[in-house]
């Protein structure tokens, strides 16, 4: 199914609230309430409508219900006084009937942490999905004096995360099912998206910025930490999702308090799936498999997109432009794994600083790099048999708002690419063409419209699960999470699996592709495995953790 709204860097902070409402099975929409928030509002009222609305999205989540709805309506959302979050979610849905936190129809209300460890906290809830909101921090009127001032006091106000999933603190439920959506994530001082202890996570078309400046946590932009199985693991099921994202200018500009260095400022990291106990963490080997498709990810401190301490992981047609920006500390590559197994990189399109690492190689196991274009940095450490290394031929390559990824004719990336049957679209909902689609995020000839993650689509055929994608922050106590390590990014939704839901991924089934988005054991790699067999196309890789 055609979507055909794109976009232009330059408007992506456009309309990001698009309300959708439940579409799940008829017991559940007949259940259901919606319960609506305005400042106006009184936490007295019902909240049974825009006149009776509740004051505060506390409330709100207090009081829902499997197959709920919150609709926010226009206004800035704050912590409460004295409170530790504007939000904490700890109520969850159930299959079929998630609990919807979205903004009201034409209205854009803000999420505001100032002094808060997080703007909205997901608490060992599950069946959540959080839709078209905005969530601002308070990056903007802080200095990095000031920053580095407050470094020492684990301060909420240098530390808070835009949108955090965790374990519950009591009974350490993790936190699952989780869909982050459509939203406009910035300014936080610390992490933009991330979860620790997730399952079933998805983080779909949204536009995160300008985060993890200022916190002692080494946060990123998107982090998915410590990711725990709730159910049967299986390497051949995707069941975290990070898709269609446009990610840029994320970076730590004060030092990681666990090794007094600077660290991470990634654009989107998958962070410790294995060997945690190595790192601080709990649990066994994760065992799901995790998508990372049709991001764009620019100008961030550190990586576009890298695997750390991780395994059954897929990085396929994303983009990558200029990341490595800070100067602070050792530049990080574009896209790469390190100490990773099982992780296959295909389809990428990486745009390097001049002098800096495209990928790397380090302490790997059945890490494959093929079919990507690499240009503007140095030479690939590894390069797959059907890896290019020309210039991708951007329409307007860039850094700012006028920055466009889209590709020009001519292209080394049009037509070149493996199939991956279970990602059908681009970042704008094209069509990709089904025997040698192009690299990258976009298609050749994609329109220029709107910003990804304003523009969900309807599930493809076959999808099943709930209509809303269900699929989540800081560790420990707010603003302290665990044991940190460089690559460990801070807090991050995590989405429900839901086939097809994901902003141009179809729910395989036939064919055979990388992994099964259903219910069923995929069969192995399909198409895209036989190409890896060609000339020794697997590349196994080892590199140094960039850091």
């Amino acid at each position: 199914m055609k979507r055909t709204g794109l976009y232009a860097i330059s408007v992506l902070l456009a309309g990001a609230a698009i309300p959708i409402g439940l579409t799940g099975p008829q017991t559940a929409q007949a259940a259901s309430r919606t319960y609506y928030v305005s400042p106006d509002g009184s936490d007295g009222n019902p909240g049974t409508s825009p006149d009776k609305a509740f004051r505060t999205l506390q409330k709100a989540a207090d009081t829902t219900a499997p197959g709920d709805t919150v609709s926010v309506m226009n206004g800035t959302y704050r912590e409460r006084p004295g409170g530790a979050d504007v939000v904490v979610i700890s109520r969850s849905g159930r299959p079929g009937a998630p609990i919807t936190y979205q903004a009201h129809p034409g209205h854009h209300p803000v999420v505001n942490p100032v002094a808060a460890w997080n703007g909205i906290r997901i608490s060992g809830a599950s069946h959540i999905v959080v839709r078209g909101l905005e969530v601002r921090g308070n990056s903007a009127g802080i200095s990095l004096a000031e920053a580095e001032r407050g470094a020492g006091t684990k301060d909420g106000r240098y530390n808070g995360n835009c949108i955090w999933a965790e374990p519950d603190r009591a009974t350490g439920t993790g936190p699952h099912h989780i869909t982050i959506v459509g939203n406009t994530v910035h300014h936080c001082p610390g992490s933009g998206i991330a979860s620790r202890g997730a399952d079933h996570l998805t983080i779909d078309r949204n536009h995160v910025h300008s985060t993890s400046w200022y916190s002692v946590f080494a946060t990123s932009g998107i982090s998915v930490l410590a990711a725990r199985d709730v159910d049967r693991g299986d390497p051949g099921k995707y069941k975290i999702r990070v898709t269609g994202n446009v990610v840029h200018d994320n970076e730590t500009k004060v030092k990681w308090e666990r090794c007094r260095c600077y660290s991470d400022g990634n654009g989107i990291i998958i962070d410790t799936l294995k060997d945690k106990s190595k790192s601080g963490e709990r649990g066994p080997d994760y065992q799901g498999r995790v998508l990372v498709a049709n991001n764009v990810s620019y100008d961030n401190g550190g990586s576009g997109i890298h695997s750390f301490k991780s395994q059954h992981v897929d990085i396929v047609h994303n983009t990558a432009y200029r990341n490595g920006r800070s100067t602070r500390m050792e530049s990080y590559a574009n896209v790469f794994a390190h100490d990773s197994r099982d992780v296959r990189i295909l389809n990428n399109v990486s745009y390097g600083r001049p002098g800096q690492a495209t990928n790397s190689k380090n302490k790997n196991v059945e890490v494959t790099y093929d079919y990507n274009v690499y240009y503007g940095g140095l030479a690939p450490e590894v390069k797959g048999p059907h890896d290019i290394v020309a210039d991708p031929r951007f329409v307007r390559p860039g850094d700012g708002t006028g920055a466009d990824f889209r590709l020009r004719e001519g292209s080394p990336a049009i037509g070149t690419g493996t199939p991956v049957p279970e990602v059908t679209e681009d970042i704008t909902g094209a069509d990709r063409a089904p025997g040698a689609p192009d690299r990258g995020a976009y298609t050749f000839g994609a329109p220029q419209e709107t910003a990804p993650g304003t523009t969900p689509s309807a599930a493809p055929p076959g999808a099943t699960p709930p209509a809303t994608p269900e699929g989540g922050g800081s560790a420990g106590q707010p603003g302290e999470p665990a044991t940190r390590r460089p690559g460990v990014q801070e807090p991050e939704p995590s989405g429900e699996a839901h086939p097809g839901a994901a902003a141009g991924v179809h729910s395989g089934g036939e064919g055979g592709g990388l992994a099964e988005t259903g219910t069923e054991l995929a069969t192995p790699l399909g198409l895209a495995a036989a190409a890896f067999a060609l000339g020794g196309g697997a590349v196994v890789l080892r590199r140094r953790k960039r850091s």
